[in-house]
Formats: C-alpha cells, sequence, structure tokens
C-alpha cells in the first residue's frame, strides 16, 4: 500500500498532467523520484529517533535516581570528577613554614630552603605572615611607619592568585585557623577600623571580628607582645611583657557568637626561683601550645637561660619542657609536623651567627644557617586542621 505522501504526490503530478497536452510523455524516471523521496522521508525519521534515544541516554548518564534518607526515590545530581575536582594545595609541596622578611613573605621546606615567594608587598615591611589551614589565604601585618605602629592587616588568596587586599588595620594580629575570624591588638575602634598606637603607659585592647557577620568582641589588655588563636579559634593565648619584663600570661575566651565581651583569665607562670621572665613568645603547634621564654640570670652568672615548654592545649598547664640551655641565645620558636625548630645562636659567641636548628632529645641540631631569617610562623600540613591540638 502506498502510503499518504505518495497518495498526495500522486493527486498533484495528475492534477499537472491535466493542465499539458496529452502528447506531452510522462516523465520516465517517475517512479523513481518517487521512491528516492520515501526513501529520504524515511531516512529522516529514523535519525530523529535516534538523536532523542542519544538525549535520553545522555540524560539518564547525569542524573542519578538515588534512595536517600530524605525520602523514597529522591532526585541527587551525582557529581563527577570532571565537574568537582578535589581541593588543592596553593602551598609548595612541602612546606613547613613561612617567613615574613622585608617585602616578602616566602615558604620554607624542612630544611629550611625556600621554595616559592608567596608574597610581594609594594611597600611596607612585612612582619608577621600566617597561612589559614585551607592553605586557600595568606594573612600578613605590613608596617608603613614603623614598629608599635598600626599596620596594614592584610588578606592574599593565594589560591586563586588575586592581589592582596588591606581588610584592616592594627598594631599586632592574627587570623582564626579556617580564616573567618580576626584577633586584632593596637588602641583606638579597631572593630570599625580606626587604629591607633598603644600608648606606653595606657591600656591597648584586642577585638576579634567576625568577618562574615562583621559582629565584634573586645576587651582591655596591656603590652601584648604575642597573640595566637587556638587551634580550634575558642579562645586566644596572650602574653604581655613590658619593660620590667613579663608580668602576666593570658587566655582569653572567644564566644561562639560575637558581642559580649571578651573574658581574660590569667594563667600563672612556672616557678623559676631566683629568676624572673625577661621576654617570652608562644606558638601553638603539634601537642599544645609551645612557649619560649628568655630567664634572666641565676645569681652569679652571666647568661641567660633560654627554655621552652610545651603547654597542654586545653588546661593550659605545663605538660613538658622541651629545652632548658644557657649556652644559645634563642630568638624565634617554629613548631611544626616535622619538628620543632628554632632560630639560635650561640650564646657567648662576639658575632653571633644565626642558624636554623632543630630540637632533638633536649639539643638543638643545625639545619642550615640563616643570615636572615626574617619571622617565621608555622604552617598547619594541607587537610590537618586542628593539628596543634
Amino acid at each position: 500500500m502506498r502510503d499518504a505522501l505518495e497518495e498526495r504526490l500522486a493527486a498533484q503530478l495528475r492534477a499537472v498532467a491535466d493542465t499539458v497536452a496529452d502528447e506531452l510523455p510522462m516523465p520516465v524516471d517517475l517512479e523513481l523520484q518517487v521512491a528516492r523521496h520515501r526513501r529520504r522521508a524515511r531516512a529522516l525519521r529514523r535519525w530523529s529517533s535516534v538523536a532523542v534515544a542519544a538525549v535520553v541516554v545522555a540524560t539518564v548518564a547525569t542524573v542519578a535516581i538515588m534512595h536517600g534518607t530524605a525520602g523514597r526515590g529522591t532526585i541527587r545530581i551525582a557529581t563527577s570528577s570532571t565537574t568537582a575536582s578535589p581541593p588543592s594545595d596553593a602551598l609548595q609541596p612541602g612546606t613547613v613554614m613561612l617567613s615574613a622578611r622585608g617585602l616578602d613573605v616566602i615558604s620554607l621546606d624542612s630544611t629550611g630552603h625556600q621554595n616559592a615567594t608567596m608574597v610581594t608587598a609594594l611597600r611596607g615591611e612585612i612582619k608577621y605572615a600566617r597561612a589559614t589551614d585551607d592553605h586557600r589565604a595568606l594573612w600578613y601585618l605590613s608596617l608603613k611607619k614603623g614598629l608599635r605602629t598600626c599596620g596594614d592587616v592584610v588578606r592574599a588568596d593565594i589560591a586563586s592568585g588575586h592581589s592582596s587586599t588591606i581588610v584592616t588595620h592594627a598594631v599586632a594580629f592574627d587570623v582564626s585557623p579556617d580564616g573567618t575570624r580576626l584577633a586584632l591588638y593596637g588602641a583606638g575602634d579597631l572593630a570599625t577600623d580606626h587604629c591607633a598606637p598603644v600608648p606606653a603607659a595606657g591600656p591597648g585592647r584586642v577585638v576579634v571580628v567576625d568577618l562574615t557577620t562583621k559582629q565584634s568582641s573586645a576587651v582591655a589588655v596591656s603590652q601584648v607582645t604575642s597573640l595566637r588563636f587556638s587551634p580550634d579559634g575558642s579562645y586566644l593565648a596572650a602574653v604581655n611583657c613590658g619593660a620590667a619584663g613579663c608580668d602576666a600570661f593570658s587566655r582569653i575566651e572567644v564566644p561562639a557568637e560575637l558581642g559580649p565581651p571578651l573574658v581574660v583569665d590569667p594563667v600563672s607562670w612556672s616557678a623559676y626561683p631566683g629568676q624572673s621572665i625577661r621576654s617570652a613568645t608562644i606558638e601553638f603547634g603539634p601537642g599544645g601550645l609551645y612557649m619560649l621564654k628568655q630567664l634572666t640570670p641565676i645569681a652569679g652568672r652571666t647568661t641567660a637561660t633560654a627554655r621552652i615548654d610545651r603547654l597542654d592545649v586545653r588546661g593550659l598547664q605545663p605538660a613538658a619542657t622541651i629545652l632548658s640551655s644557657r649556652a644559645w641565645s634563642i630568638a624565634q620558636l617554629v613548631p611544626t609536623a616535622t619538628g620543632t625548630y628554632v632560630v639560635a645562636g650561640a650564646a657567648q659567641a662576639k658575632a653571633r651567627k644565626w642558624g636554623l636548628y632543630r630540637v632533638e632529645s633536649g639539643k638543638l641540631v643545625l639545619v642550615r644557617s640563616l643570615a636572615d631569617p626574617g619571622t617565621l610562623t608555622p604552617v598547619t600540613p594541607f587537610g590537618a586542621a586542628g593539628a596543634g591540638g
């Protein structure tokens, strides 16, 4: 049987034939033309069906029907490896610490060698740098007007390579490990970016600011020389040192919801008969809070004692003494996942040469000489958030 298309074509041909003379012969390939037209029509219908089927197959391959906890037949979009890649480390492999040196922030490996320059500022000396635990951002303090003045607190988005952005100003600062909050030290209204230097005889302020909500909490604190966020961001550890030495060491509780004032909980120093603490710095690292203290000389001696203690991260009570020595002058402490490092030089040397040392079994082992170490800070290993606790 002929289909409807053939019937219409035949009718149109007959109509055309009626308008011409009877002697005009019909095309000899009329049937052949009809057959070709029919094959083309069938092929068109067949390939249209194939195309629709291909679209259906592709859609089924993209959308997975899964039974989830939310209910029966819940539809979830299953992402493939081509659409969602795992997070990558923006720091160089093997980075264990950062060095803020001049206009640069550089990254160092476990041998103390530079493996990358992460930031180069146009002006202002960079005095402190810290990477967030996800290694996507690097925060630093750039001083353009000298020490004890308000400097630029800057965020560098090292994951995307975007330029640095000045976020606020402070005399000193730290960033929470997850990068959501800043702890600022200075005078003035720090929460609204109105920083002022801390007067020599006056109190300063520690302010914690949420970078998303802009909420803040503050407390008056004097003579802060070292300020660090705990690994979980629930409190700050602060050292207070003046011309007469270090009088206090504080734990500053940070509320989950900012707004209420910060609460300062003084923590007692370990007792050192006949000695006082001349200077101190702190740094969180594997196993707790590490504290470097320079003790005044014992009566009858001329050299000070350098002491490194590790404190329990929760109770901030002494857990272990890492090093105690009068033979070394220790300037910096860098506890990392690959070992506890210090910047040190021989105490009695006429021309002191600084080097990077690793603390091993209560002794210092030279890693390499560092003529200009800068200010070193440890880097939490990628994917190991909270390693300090």
